[in-house]
């Protein structure tokens, strides 16, 4: 009865040589050789052809998705890759990714550790250290390769020496540099986008596909003559890499940074007392700024503290492809607070290239005194304090922002015993037993798939009565590493053995928790530095994960003088998983002989008592891990960090099943598909209605999350910590709460304050995003944020300006092409540059999103070069109509511009039916529905895909493409009979809130509101936590409130990339407070008709505006009452009629305790607003000196403004001061227009009150919202 190999043969390689993966491409996807696997992880897109330069080769094409497993196949220390690359069609000026390696984990996006790729006129190639800097070389061509020629790249890297690239066998460029590169690797591959544990892909601008042929990959860098060999396709001998021998001061002064042992002088804590404590002090909380970082205390050392800002100041980061998703704070990375729990603790141990001072406070208010210092250049430091402390707030700040920790631990370590325990199991390590239980497989595998050879040594701890074979002995030098492995049972053994009978081991289904780990060193034979002790690492791992280590310590012994540790780990109730311990020594005279005899005690200790830790650990790691894996919904467990995030779950749940956090994770790990979470619906006051009551317990909730990010996440400089391009998406749901009435200067404030903070930090040029990105991602640089303003600032100077910048980009990167159509001519830009070549010249869905501004100002003032944009766009997706199979028209997702070529059919709620939505707005031609109509219809009779890929399966009376369009289609269009009548049957049989809604506005049954707000409540309530404290990626999560802007608002103000304006008033209340007491419906709103049903829960009347916006200007008839049952209006009414118009409030008041209805119905229109001019002026166009008032007047109408006032008024509006304006142009050009006008004040000692205001002399604006700002 014994069990498996040492691990230092892994995959189907068995020879001696130095190569670890070969891939001819002449048959199929599978290596002709690997040590590790062989097979791809995934393969999609892809194809073996003939054309090789021997044979097959690899053809990718641009949306390819390929990579393999990297464990055994490659590793991190050295290595070389070569390949061979053919274009196939001509390259340009654009880069590509032609190959990359991805980090076994990471903290940045993409989780590049290796890439080469095509720099627009050469070769670049890089590989990543510990540390998060780029060792990067760059070549360039002095002649661009043919499309059918092949050119041989190879790429060497070593921790010691540096990098070297090759280009067709010739040395082109290296750098000599010493890293830190001993890393776990994922996968390889060639998908553009990311090859990493989270994603593989090749999307948005990183699609490019070429031809590969012999991808070769070996153990270490090959010399010039190897790479010249393999240039010309042949395959030299290439030996393995030599065992590291550390005498070899290279190797020497590799080992010591990696450990911490390079600093003459500083010895880790001495094992003076005959048994030692070290008890894990575990973080009871992790901040930057104010998000929740995890990473840098994970136990993963890939990880890292901070993540990546996206134009790094580090060397090497900021290159061509700028991920515009960053997830950090702009000043994150400078201070990471860490508050301990209330027990003591003397020692610290850290990993990572960061450099400070540590600062410590008995608590968050105490005043912080420094307690260590941290210098450049170190890898690995501990701190053993003489005096412990207890608890408080422990410091870092960084002197290099983003210079990275990668793992910080607090232990505390006293002399001390070995508790006794509810039960203890004792192992001796048998440095000479073959470790073949197949217990072992995964994690000899581990082993062979992280480690290079010399570095494999590995051990079994085995009980005194288990039987053993001996294992070979090993041979050369070894490094001072051994993996000691236990077996948690010894049922399982190896095929063609002995049967064992009547004995039993290990923890298997154990009930107990394990308290800690007490292992009795025996006395070392080695030798000592100069300080008389020999420093030993000790790392525990995570039975679940062996990359993440449970207990991570640097000691030092005397030689020849025994010592018990006694390691308190964090509790854990085991699962049927072996445990996993790594010992490293200073010397080769440590080695596995050293440690044989080592006994190793596993303490357990009631279950009760072990559930605390356990659960807690537990649930940080499926929080961090899942508040990352939501930004691409990650749902393979072929994809490592999704493997671990089920893996944490489900050790979580197996020892507390009702854990109810727990289970709102699970239930989003598992999309929902296991049912849903308990929730118990809340109970309306007597009296109040129903519907009421749980609207307005809706828009609580949306408020609540809303306020938590605003209050608990939003830093000084105006970010949230998500990367303020996914901070932007966040934000673009503050409008509508704040239009419903809730909270809106605060909202509005916080808005502004990341539209402000994103100039601040560069992103936007030209009106378009600094950064060259895709299509989607330009919007969300910048563009987005400039829009949502509007919302809130309507009319701001600032605002309409940025807006105009944008516009005025547009035929930058749309333009009519040869057929005559107008399209986007580049789906890669900046506000400076474009590529229009390849993939890279197709007009996508997503494309469209930057006519939200266009959109926006043609509402404003009429923008003529908005309206030919708008509508020119809408004309070429037009013109490329056609019926398909079901005589269903279709419309073309993807256009070419140069050819005029097209692909794809045109998803269902994409961006482009917001254009045509538009463009039948603003011209009456209802040609531009076609689009709209179809996705009705073939939701209806055919199978489809959601933006998002999935499949819609098509169902009978289904209206959901009509979802993503912010008016009411169903009233606007005259559907009730089709589109209104399919609703209402929907909703009868269950249906979603889209059917339920429009199944209210057609029958009145409120019942139908009052199951869509109890749905609404129920996924707030089961979400509430993953959507605020689960601190997830900014742009995944979400208070949806569309359905209640459609009850409120008459039609949906904005949501997430439905950029038409739909809402027909908004409001604002006397006191803010009665904005979530005051119920409202807007059903079957209209720009000409729409009648407000209020329900006053309060037991006061409430006072409020109604602000009108998609309605028609002119004369309107007010009438209002009391409602009846069917909320008509009953008694006596009042009637009124008002001028009203886009911008105009109204002021209301709700009766106490009962329905108030208003009815609002156009008599005698007017003129468009949009074609009037406007004066406009903001809060930094007015400055104050020395009783001057400096003002700076805009015109912001397209028409020109002619003279006006600027005044100063007092709090009753009488004029204190004024000056004139003179005439201004229009801004059809696209360019500010403005004058300055200033103004005495005379003596007044204080600003108090006043307010600035500016008027035309004669004739009305577009607007009076931008008309007066407040002197403070």
């Amino acid at each position: 009865m014994a069990w498996a190999g040492q691990g230092d043969a892994a995959g189907t390689g068995a020879d001696t040589s130095g190569l670890l993966f070969h891939l001819s491409a002449d048959k199929s996807l599978i290596a002709d050789f690997a040590r590790g696997d062989g097979v791809p992880n995934f393969a999609d897109k892809v194809a073996i052809v003939p054309t090789g330069l021997s044979g097959g080769a690899l053809q990718t094409n641009d949306d390819n998705v390929l990579s393999w497993k990297a464990p055994g196949n490659i590793y991190a220390q050295r290595g070389t890759v070569s390949f061979f690359w053919r274009s196939r069609t001509p390259v340009g000026r654009a880069p590509f990714v032609l190959y990359r390696v991805g980090y076994a984990d990471h903290t940045s996006w993409d989780m590049v550790w290796l890439r080469i790729d095509w720099n627009g006129h050469g070769y670049d190639a890089f590989v990543t250290d510990n540390n998060l800097a780029r060792i990067r070389v760059s070549f360039k061509l002095d002649q661009l390769p043919a499309p059918d020629a092949w050119t041989h790249l190879a790429f060497t890297w070593d921790e010691n020496t540096g990098v070297k690239l090759y280009v067709n066998g010739k040395a082109v460029a290296a750098k000599s540099q010493v890293a830190v590169l001993d890393s776990g690797l994922d996968q390889f591959g060639m998908a553009a986008r990311a090859v990493s544990p989270h994603q593989v892909m090749s999307r948005y601008n990183f699609m490019r596909g070429s031809d590969y042929d012999e991808l070769r990959i070996y153990d270490h860098g090959l010399d010039d003559q190897q790479i010249a060999a393999l240039a010309r396709n042949e395959a030299p001998e290439v030996p393995a890499q030599p065992a590291t021998n550390l005498s070899d001061a290279a190797a020497r002064a590799e080992w010591n940074l990696r450990y911490g042992w390079n600093r003459p002088g500083d010895t880790p804590v001495a094992l003076s007392a005959p048994v030692t404590t070290i008890r894990k002090v575990e973080f009871a909380d992790t901040k930057d700024i104010k998000a929740f970082m995890y990473k840098a205390t994970d136990g993963i050392s890939e990880t890292t503290w901070p993540g990546v800002y996206n134009r790094s100041r580090l060397p090497g980061r900021n290159d061509y492809f700028t991920l515009p998703d960053w997830n950090t704070y702009v000043e994150g990375g400078k201070t990471l607070t860490l508050t301990l729990p209330n027990e003591p603790w003397n020692h610290l141990e850290i990993q990572g290239a960061a450099y400070g001072s540590l600062t410590y406070a008995t608590d968050a208010d105490g005043k912080p005194r420094q307690i260590a210092t941290r210098a450049k250049d170190q890898e690995r430091t501990f701190n053993q304090f003489a005096e412990p402390m207890t608890g408080g707030v422990l410091r870092f700040t960084n002197i290099a922002q983003e210079t990275p920790i990668q793992e910080i631990a607090a232990y505390n370590v006293t002399p001390g015993a070995v508790p006794k325990g509810t039960v203890t199991q004792t192992y001796t390590v048998r440095s000479n037993a073959l470790a073949d239980s197949p217990n072992l497989t995964e994690l000899n595998a581990f082993i062979a798939g992280r480690y290079a050879p010399d570095a494999r040594t590995t051990v079994v701890a085995l009980p005194d009565a288990a039987p053993s074979r001996p294992a070979p002995a090993a041979e050369g030098h070894r490094l001072p590493l051994v993996h000691v492995l236990i077996p948690y049972e010894y049922g399982a053994s190896p095929a063609n053995l002995m049967l064992y009978r009547s004995w039993g081991y290990g923890w298997e289904n154990m009930h107990d928790g394990l308290d800690g780990i007490a292992i009795d060193l025996p006395a070392l034979n080695v030798k000592p530095g100069p300080d008389g002790l020999y420093p030993l690492n000790i790392q525990v791992k995570d039975p679940i994960w062996p990359d993440r280590n449970m207990l991570d310590i640097t000691v030092s012994v005397k030689p020849n003088e025994a010592r018990t540790l006694w390691l308190d780990l964090r509790d854990r109730i085991l699962p049927n998983k072996s445990l996993y311990l790594t010992f490293a020594g200073f010397d080769q005279d440590f080695d596995a002989a050293a440690l044989n005899g080592t006994k190793i005690r596993l303490v357990f200790k009631d279950r009760k008592a072990a559930l605390t830790e356990h659960i807690a650990d537990r649930f940080n790691q499926v929080k961090d891990n899942w508040g990352f894996l939501v930004e691409e919904h990650t749902a393979s467990k072929r994809e490592r960090l999704y493997e671990r995030v089920v893996a944490d779950a489900t050790d979580l749940l197996r020892v507390d099943p009702d854990n109810l956090l727990a289970r709102e994770y699970w239930a989003d790990i598992t999309f929902g598909s296991q049912g849903t979470l308990p929730f118990t619906q809340p109970t309306p006051p007597a009296g109040v209605p129903l519907w009421a009551f749980r609207q307005l317990e809706d828009l609580k909730g949306v408020r609540h999350f809303v306020n938590w990010w605003i209050d608990n996440r939003q830093s000084d400089y105006g970010d949230f910590g998500g990367g303020l391009s996914d901070d932007s998406d966040l934000v673009g749901q503050w409008p509508g709460l704040a239009l419903m009435g809730v909270d809106r200067e605060k909202i509005r404030v916080s808005q502004m304050r990341v539209a402000e903070a994103i100039y601040r930090n560069g992103m936007m040029t030209n009106g378009l995003s600094t950064i060259m990105t895709d299509e989607l991602h330009v919007y969300e640089e910048g563009i987005n944020t400039n829009s949502g303003a509007m919302y809130l600032n309507y009319g701001n100077p600032k605002v309409v300006e940025r807006l105009m910048t944008t516009v005025a980009a547009y035929d930058r990167i749309i333009s009519v092409n040869g057929a005559g159509h107008r399209h986007f001519n580049t789906n890669w830009y900046s506000g400076t540059d474009s590529y229009r070549e390849g993939p890279w010249e197709w007009g996508k869905y997503y494309s469209y999103l930057v006519l939200h501004p266009g959109i926006l100002m043609g509402e404003f003032n009429g923008d003529p070069t908005s309206k030919t944009v708008v509508t020119g766009l809408a004309d070429g997706i037009l013109a490329h109509g056609k019926p398909d199979a079901k005589g269903i028209m279709t419309f073309p997702d993807e256009i070419n511009w140069r050819t005029d070529a097209t692909r794809g059919d045109l998803p269902a709620g994409s961006a482009p039916m917001q254009i045509f939505w538009t463009a039948y707005r603003w011209s009456g031609d209802k040609a531009y529905l076609a689009p709209i109509m179809s996705s009705v219809e073939k939701a209806n009779k055919s199978d489809s895909f959601t933006v998002g890929g999935a499949r819609i399966v098509a169902e009978a009376d289904n209206i959901r493409p009509i979802a993503s369009l912010n008016e009411d289609l169903v009233n606007v269009l005259h559907m009730q009979d089709s589109w209104g009548a399919a609703a209402v049957r929907k909703a009868k049989a269950g249906g979603g809130n889209l059917e339920k809604f429009v199944a209210w506005e057609m029958t009145g049954d409120k019942t139908y509101l009052e199951d869509l707000y109890a749905a609404e409540l129920k996924k707030q309530g089961t979400t509430l936590y993953t959507q605020t404290e689960g601190h997830w990626w900014t742009d995944r999560v979400e208070a949806d409130s569309q359905y209640l802007q459609r009850s409120r608002l008459g039609g949906v103000a904005t949501v997430r990339g439905n950029i038409y304006p739909g809402n027909t008033v908004s409001w604002a209340f006397a006191d803010p407070e009665d904005a979530v007491k005051v119920a409202i419906l807007m059903p079957n709103a209209a720009r000409d008709h729409f009648k407000v049903i209020a329900y006053n829960t309060s037991d006061r009347p409430v006072r409020a505006t109604l602000t009108g916006w998609n309605v028609a200007a002119g004369q309107w008839q007010v009438t209002s009452g009391s409602g009846d049952a069917s909320d008509n209006l009953t008694g006596i009414t009042d009637t009124a009629t008002i001028a009203f118009e886009k911008t105009v409030g109204v002021d209301v008041s709700f009766r106490p305790g009962q329905t108030t209805v208003y009815e609002f119905k156009l008599m005698t229109p007017t003129d468009a607003v949009e074609g009037r001019p406007d004066l406009g002026i903001g809060v930094d166009d007015i400055d104050v000196k020395r009783g001057r008032i400096s003002v700076t007047v805009h015109s912001l109408g397209i028409q020109a403004a002619p003279a006006g006032w600027v005044e100063v008024i007092d709090a009753e509006g009488r004029v204190l001061a004024q000056a004139k304006t003179p005439p201004l142009p229009g801004c059809a050009d696209l360019k500010p227009h403005t004058a300055k006008v200033e103004l005495k004040l005379g003596g007044r000692p204080s600003l108090s009150g006043l307010s600035v205001r500016v008027r035309l002399a004669e004739g009305k604006e577009i607007t009076q919202l931008n008309n007066v700002v407040a002197l403070h």
